[in-house]
């Protein structure tokens, strides 16, 4: 089956309790001396691009190089983010680990569509143990548009499994309406769970084509995933 399966990462294969967040509040204050530096910042369904420049430009730290206050920033919370996620209590959400398992049996095209950096992703699924499920995809290292990082993983996962990219034949797992709202804008579907803040009718307005509460009835999302 060559169709390509598109995964958020935050609130859909795991929760870790905060862990990105603190680790870039502490990058912050080490590097500026700045205290509590995301508060009031919306982390959910955006990219990592769009956070920490959104943060850099509320505390005036933009000016000149944009880009390389970004990288600054952003590796020191890469440095940051192993310790943080050591030191929560997060988890693989429900019915994920058997998903991930069966889709492996069958089905080449699965990959991620994720506002984390890059090795911010690798780090946090390495952690659970769910690096290696994934053939490639689409991050938040260079693109602050949601729909831009899926048109990315989309063409990176085809090449991946050789194929041609067919958005019409991508669905994209998440949990919030900007994944929706991202998928379509790519041309894909989207399917979206309720284990991150939005209830599974929330979901369905913001425009999901499938909402569940979240991926533990394996059957029901193995039959949408490969419909």
């Amino acid at each position: 089956m060559a169709r390509i399966l598109l995964f958020d990462v935050d609130l859909t294969l795991v929760k870790t309790l905060g862990a990105g967040r603190g680790a870039l509040d502490q990058a912050f204050s080490d590097l500026f001396g700045i205290a509590e530096p995301t508060k009031g910042i919306l982390f959910d369904g955006r990219t990592d691009r769009a956070i920490f420049t959104e943060a850099l430009d509320r505390h005036g730290l933009l000016d000149g190089d944009a880009d390389g206050a970004f990288w600054h920033l952003a590796n020191a919370y890469l440095e940051r983010l192993p310790a943080w996620l050591r030191r929560s209590e997060g988890a693989i959400l429900p019915g994920v680990r058997e998903l991930l398992a069966a889709l492996h049996e069958t089905h080449p095209g699965v990959g991620l569509a994720t506002g984390n950096i890059r090795r911010g992703a690798r780090a946090k699924l390495s952690h659970f143990g769910l690096w290696e499920r994934f053939v490639g995809g689409g991050f938040g290292d260079e693109r602050p548009v949601r729909a831009d990082v899926v048109r990315a993983a989309i063409d990176d996962v085809a090449a991946a499994i050789g194929v041609a990219p067919d958005p019409n034949d991508a669905i994209i797992i998440g949990d919030t309406p900007l994944d929706a709202e991202a998928a379509h804008a790519a041309g894909a579907r989207a399917l979206c769970v309720a284990t991150g803040s939005y209830t599974v009718g929330q979901l369905e307005d913001g425009g999901a084509d499938w909402a569940l509460p979240d991926l533990s009835d394996l059957d029901r999302a193995l039959a949408i995933l490969r419909s």
